[in-house]
C-alpha cells in the first residue's frame, strides 16, 4: 500500500504542477498494479488526475484498466463544463437581482490548477446573506428552473437544476464547531466586492487560507477528508499570495495551529517529495482508509476516542447529547426540557425511518475496533490538538 500511494502522489503532484511524470519502475508495472492504482484513486476521485498523468507520459495501459482511466478524464471534463456553465448562470442571475453573493470551495481553487477541470466538485457551493437567501432561491427558481429542497440545513439549502446540478445555497459557512466558528463567523468581514458596483464578493486569501484549513479540520474529525484537500492546498501554498502569519495566526486562535502546519507537512511529502515523519506517515493512512469523505469507521473510532471509550460512545448513540440533538432538530433550540422528547422522536426515526440496520452495523463496527486501532487515531488526534 505505501508503494501504490507513492506512485500515486508522485503522478498526482507532476499533473497538478504541470510537469511530465517520469517513467515508472518495470519491477512494479503489472495489471494488478494499474488495478490498485486505479481502485486507490477513484476512491479519492483522483482518477482522472492519476489517468491524465499517465496519459501525458506514454504509461497509459492500452487496455480494460487504461480505458477506465480515460473515462474518468473524459467525465471530470464534462462534469467541469457542465457545473462552470451552471455556476455563470446562477452568478448573472444572482447580479441582475443585486443580490451579493461569495464563491466558496471549488469555483475558487480550481482557478490554481494547470487546467480548471482538474479539481473536479460534486456541486457548486454559494455564501448569500441570511436576509436575502429567500430572495436568491425564489430568483433562481423563477429564472433558472431550480427546484429548491424543502429541508433547511444548519447552513445552507439545496436547489437543483433541471440537467442534476447541485448547489448548495449557503446563508453561513458555520460548521457547528465552536473553535473554529468563532472565525467563520466573521466571513463577510472579510470579503470585499471583485469590480466595483459588482455583487460578487470574494474572501481575502489569508481568510480563504483559513476557511480552507478549517473545513478541513471539520472532516478530519469526521472520519478523514481524502486527498482532494490536499491537493488544493499543495497549489494554494504555491500559487496564492497570501500572508502565512497571518492564516497561523487565525488558526491559533481557533486551535487548528497544530493540524494547519502538519496538513502543510503531509500536502509537500505528498505532491513535492519531502519526507515523511511519524505522524505524517499515521495521517497517510487514516486518510487514504476513509476515501474521499473519510469512513464509517474512522469516524466510529474517532468519536470513541473523544467519548472516553467503546462503552460512553455506545451510550452516546443511545442518548444523543444535547448539541448533537439540536444540530438535528433545530427546532428544541434552548427547550432543554424538551430533551426527552426529541430523543424518543429520535428513537422512533431509527426504529421505523428506515435507519435501524444502519444504526446495528455501527454498534458492531464499534465493537471490532482493535485497541491499536484506537490508540493510533487517538495518537493522531493529540499531535495535532483536535
Amino acid at each position: 500500500m505505501e508503494r501504490l500511494c507513492e506512485v500515486m502522489m508522485r503522478l498526482i503532484g507532476c499533473e497538478i504542477r504541470g510537469e511530465v511524470a517520469e517513467k515508472l519502475e518495470e519491477n512494479i508495472l503489472s495489471e494488478d498494479f494499474f488495478e490498485a492504482l486505479y481502485k486507490l484513486s477513484k476512491s479519492h476521485d483522483m482518477a482522472h488526475i492519476v489517468g491524465s498523468a499517465l496519459a501525458a507520459s506514454g504509461q497509459l495501459p492500452k487496455n480494460e484498466i487504461g480505458k477506465k482511466f480515460e473515462k474518468q478524464t473524459f467525465m471530470a471534463v464534462f462534469r467541469y463544463e457542465r457545473l462552470n456553465y451552471e455556476y455563470g448562470q446562477i452568478c448573472s442571475v444572482l447580479e441582475k437581482n443585486g443580490i451579493s453573493y461569495v464563491p466558496l470551495k471549488g469555483a475558487i481553487v480550481r482557478n490554481c490548477y494547470p487546467k480548471p477541470w482538474m479539481r473536479t466538485s460534486c456541486d457548486i457551493d454559494i455564501l448569500v446573506y441570511e436576509d436575502e437567501l429567500e430572495r436568491a432561491a425564489d430568483a433562481l427558481c423563477k429564472e433558472l428552473s431550480y427546484t429548491a429542497d424543502e429541508e433547511k440545513h444548519y447552513h445552507d439549502i439545496s436547489l437543483f437544476s433541471s440537467s442534476g446540478i447541485h448547489l448548495e445555497l449557503h446563508f453561513s459557512i458555520l460548521e457547528n464547531m465552536d473553535n473554529i466558528d468563532r472565525m467563520l463567523v466573521k466571513v463577510w468581514d472579510y470579503c470585499h466586492p471583485e469590480t466595483e458596483g459588482g455583487y460578487k464578493h470574494i474572501q481575502t486569501n489569508e481568510y480563504f487560507m483559513f476557511h480552507h484549513i478549517a473545513h478541513m479540520s471539520y472532516h478530519f474529525i469526521r472520519g478523514g477528508c481524502g486527498v482532494k484537500p490536499f491537493a488544493d492546498l499543495y497549489l494554494l501554498l504555491d500559487k496564492m499570495d497570501f500572508d502565512d502569519e497571518v492564516v497561523r495566526g487565525y488558526c491559533d486562535e481557533c486551535g487548528i495551529g497544530k493540524f494547519y502546519a502538519h496538513v502543510k507537512k503531509l500536502a509537500r511529502v505528498w505532491f513535492g517529495g519531502e519526507e515523511h515523519d511519524e505522524l505524517t506517515r499515521q495521517m497517510e493512512e487514516y486518510l487514504l482508509s476513509g476515501g474521499v469523505y473519510g469512513s464509517q469507521k474512522n469516524t466510529v473510532v474517532v468519536n470513541q476516542v473523544k467519548r472516553g471509550g467503546k462503552l460512553k460512545y455506545a451510550l452516546s448513540r443511545i442518548w444523543m447529547p444535547t448539541e448533537q440533538l439540536k444540530l438535528k432538530y433545530p427546532s428544541l433550540g434552548n427547550h432543554r426540557w424538551l430533551m426527552p422528547f426529541y430523543q424518543v422522536r429520535r428513537w422512533f426515526a431509527v426504529l421505523f425511518g428506515g435507519r435501524l440496520k444502519k444504526s446495528v452495523n455501527e454498534l458492531k463496527v464499534s465493537g471490532d475496533v482493535s485497541e491499536t486501532e484506537s490508540a493510533s487515531i487517538g495518537n493522531i488526534l493529540k499531535e495535532l490538538e483536535l
